[in-house]
């Protein structure tokens, strides 16, 4: 194989230092060859950046802006693939990815291409075609981990590892079978076990379940890196621990942008306010609470409480609301009940309000507030209006305020805009760095194919990184080809949204 991709989902270095891990082949590409922070997309998260990496676009152009959409209607639900844009399948002939999330639906364009898809598809079934079922290592091949596992700990973590050797061995006789020129595969598990962490009481624990993991996940990236002359490594995003809650639609409510429904409490919602109450007169306490919540919400009663400490937004009858990791909506005539006369004055009102916030200390809890032709390229009619990204260590939860206040207290592990790119191999620089962005990893790939690239990219390529110069060319917009789906029946699709609904409460971002 010419290129091998490895993606590493939620990996960065600040995660390897803090626990004192030293993966052997992993610690070799970064110390050997180029390597640096790889920038994520806003938002940081799965979906958005691993179609930034397909498409070589940023969230604005390509539409995947969050883990979740919201319509017209105000109604929350799965991301759909994207397809209107040409991915790195459909520009790259004699290939082969696996594990790719977002691209389900899709069918590969390129000659000789083959796609396994992932995250959005409802089962092993559904993500892998049917000629790639016919592989041994096929029966092995897990698509998601089992949530259920996450209360006995030392269970959740072999069964993560005996996930990361099955993908693998089916990335590896995939790679033998087919003899592709470039080859993609993803490992999820280090994403599955970052958001885990939380669940711990101290770093000891956290640290030698991360080891486990990290040790199988850098034994097979060797052993798929062996197969090819030349290798990168990247991931989506980072993951760091966060010191900070920021209660964002708290703020919005104080201000009068945001109403809530109004409603009999139930009974979790009275306990959420009787540790609430608790919380607030006790440090000691609301450490306590915060400990068993973490512990419990990978459970369907730690998932209500989490729905009972989130806000019930009366969204027709609010100006602006967040949605998800520093996103906010101000509801104007995209909306069936739009409220604001003056959008772009509201926008840019909430952009300042917002760049003001502090802790108690005075620090600042966002490092940038942006309108949305700030933040992407070319931003589409559904994107967020204003994103916040937060400072180091703060986090822009849904939850209410347990104290009051709009910065709280936390000891939890999320996701950071940076993640690892390394690389290695004739065509790579030795001992040297680079800072980019996601969405320029697939423009450095075909580069490095010597392929003409997509005038529709919105990433560069990344000269620095070669050991050499590139030439660089572009295709004829008319030669840009045009995306293939499958359509699904009624049913199938009902089944796959079922799938990744519950794929997404399960790591908080659907009630």
């Amino acid at each position: 194989m010419e290129l091998l991709v490895i993606g590493l989902d939620g990996l960065s270095t600040n995660m390897l230092d803090r626990f004192g891990i030293e993966p052997e082949y992993i610690s070799g590409v970064l110390d050997e060859g180029v390597s640096g922070d790889l920038v994520s997309v806003d938002t940081p998260t799965t979906l958005p950046a691993w179609t930034s990496f397909a498409t070589g676009k940023d969230p604005g152009s390509h539409g995947l802006t969050n883990m979740i959409q919201q319509s017209p209607d105000y109604e929350t639900t799965p991301l759909k693939t994207n397809t209107t844009d040409a991915a790195a399948y459909d520009l790259i002939d004699d290939a082969m990815f696996v594990n790719l999330p977002a691209s389900v639906a899709r069918e590969a364009t390129a000659e000789n291409t083959h796609l396994v898809s992932a995250m959005l598809a409802e089962d092993e079934h559904d993500a892998v075609p049917e000629h790639l079922q016919e592989l041994d290592a096929f029966d092995g091949y897990l698509l998601d981990h089992d949530k259920a596992l996450k209360k006995r700990p030392s269970v959740y973590f072999d069964h993560v590892c005996d996930i990361t050797r099955a993908r693998r061995d089916f990335a590896k006789e995939a790679f033998e079978t087919y003899d592709p020129r470039f080859g993609f595969v993803l490992f999820s598990t280090p994403d599955w076990a970052g958001h885990l962490l939380s669940n711990f009481s101290d770093d000891e624990t956290r640290g030698g379940y991360y080891r486990q993991l990290l040790d199988v996940v850098d034994e097979c990236t060797a052993d798929l890196a062996a197969m090819a002359d030349n290798v990168v490594l990247m991931s989506d995003h980072g993951f760091e621990r966060k010191h900070t809650n920021v209660h964002v639609n708290d703020y919005l409510r104080d201000e009068g942008y945001l109403r809530e429904e109004s409603a009999d409490l139930s009974a979790t919602q009275l306990a959420v306010q009787l540790a609430k109450s608790v919380g607030k007169r006790s440090d000691f306490l609301y450490e306590r609470i915060r400990q068993v919540y973490n512990y419990i919400i990978a459970t369907d009663v730690g998932q209500s409480l989490q729905e009972a400490a989130e806000p019930d937004i009366d969204y027709p009858a609010s100006d602006a609301w967040q949605i998800r990791y520093g996103c906010l909506y101000v509801n104007d005539d995209r909306f069936d009940h739009p409220t604001v006369e003056n959008p772009d004055a509201l926008r840019r009102q909430l952009r300042d309000e917002l760049a003001g916030l502090t802790d108690d200390e005075g620090r600042p809890l966002f490092r940038d507030v942006l309108l949305a032709d700030e933040a992407y390229a070319d931003p589409g009619e559904w994107a967020p209006d204003v994103i916040a990204r937060p400072a180091q260590g703060c986090y822009p939860t849904m939850l209410a305020s347990p104290t009051g206040g709009y910065a709280s207290h936390t000891n939890n592990y999320n996701h950071r805009y940076r993640g690892l790119f390394a690389a290695t191999g004739p065509l790579f620089a030795d001992e040297s760095s680079v800072e980019a962005s996601i969405v320029d990893v697939l423009p450095t790939v075909m580069a490095a194919l010597e392929l003409p690239l997509s005038p529709e990219f919105d990433g560069e390529v990344i000269r620095d990184a070669f050991a050499d110069d590139v030439t660089v060319a572009y295709r004829d917009a008319s030669d840009v080809p045009e995306p293939r789906t499958r359509t699904a029946s009624e049913s199938d699709q009902a089944a796959r949204d079922d799938a990744v609904e519950d794929r997404l409460e399960d790591l908080g971002y659907l009630e």
